[in-house]
């Protein structure tokens, strides 16, 4: 058995219409296709198709205010209720209290102390060693949960040969400031991730791209990002192998969803499974603080 957790920053559902929430007009026809064509808001509740299955799951957490990225990505990545143990939703990074929480114990560190393989996929460019190095490098929470477990950072190696993605996926930014990466398609980088997907009894990929485009209220952006996603995901599909597996995505908070606001949201976040005994899996999620262990409970069987 093995899962494959794609993370997508800042993608809620959102109302059923074309005037606020641009996944209506997106094309996404990979992610459409999972739907039987539809695209799931949130009105629609728990999705279950033939091919996938959809679960609204709160990112809020009982706690007042709106959901941030550290807090969301600590209680997705610990099963702990970060914006509770904390007494607030914070964000974007982690402060020092739940960089406690992190190393204390997260889904990373009990997978491989129960000797299961696990691969953090994003790659990362030399000068971000060379920070870490100097204890100065700038970590998202998924990154803090990593190296708590001591599993490795993905290189410039990594991404030259396809054994690891960069979050901004088909390598042109890399390209743009000189490093000698192929400039490859978002199919072929979600290729790339499910081969290294089925090596690996647990494989994380984290992408931040839709949270930014959010922030940022550019209709053309958006539309890009929304693209890249879904041919992302179309790769992934076409290279998992989901007979015993499972792709799972989920997010921290809610955001491009809604174009009007500006900033986060409170809507519910969407959690996708696709492949093996997903609807086991999807009984048991109902908040953020429920995805690690409903995967972990999923890896035992």
């Amino acid at each position: 058995m093995r899962i494959l957790l794609i993370f997508f920053d800042g993608w809620g559902l959102g109302a059923n219409d074309a005037a606020t929430n641009p996944f209506i007009t997106a094309p996404m026809p990979t992610f459409r296709a999972l739907f039987g064509g539809a695209m799931p808001t949130n009105d629609n509740g728990h999705f279950n198709s033939a091919r996938a299955t959809l679960v609204p799951t709160d990112a809020t957490l009982g706690v007042p205010g709106l959901p941030q990225s550290a807090t969301g990505q600590t209680t997705i990545f610990t099963g702990i209720n970060a914006p509770r143990a904390i007494g607030e939703h914070l964000g974007p990074y982690a402060n020092p209290a739940l960089r406690e929480i992190l190393a204390r114990g997260n889904i990373f560190t009990r997978l491989v102390a129960a000797q299961h393989a696990v691969a953090f996929a994003n790659a990362y460019p030399p000068f971000f060693f060379d920070r870490l190095a100097r204890n100065k490098a700038r970590r998202s929470a998924t990154a803090h949960a990593v190296g708590a477990a001591g599993v490795r950072y993905r290189d410039i190696d990594d991404l030259r040969e396809g054994r690891a993605v960069s979050a901004f996926v088909t390598n042109q930014l890399w390209r743009e400031h000189g490093a000698d990466v192929p400039l490859i398609t978002a199919r072929t980088a979600g290729q790339n991730l499910a081969r290294l997907a089925n090596d690996h009894a647990f494989t994380v990929f984290e992408y931040f791209l839709t949270d930014s485009a959010g922030h940022k209220g550019k209709p053309e952006l958006t539309a890009r990002v929304l693209a890249e996603v879904d041919e992302l995901l179309r790769g992934v599909i076409e290279g998992f192998n989901s007979e015993d597996s499972l792709i799972l995505t989920t997010s921290d908070h809610g955001n491009l969803e809604d174009t009007s606001v500006k900033g986060h949201t409170l809507n519910p976040v969407p959690t996708v499974l696709i492949g093996a005994a997903r609807e086991k899996i999807a009984s048991r999620i109902h908040s953020l603080a429920d995805i690690a262990p409903a995967i972990e409970a999923f890896l035992k069987t």
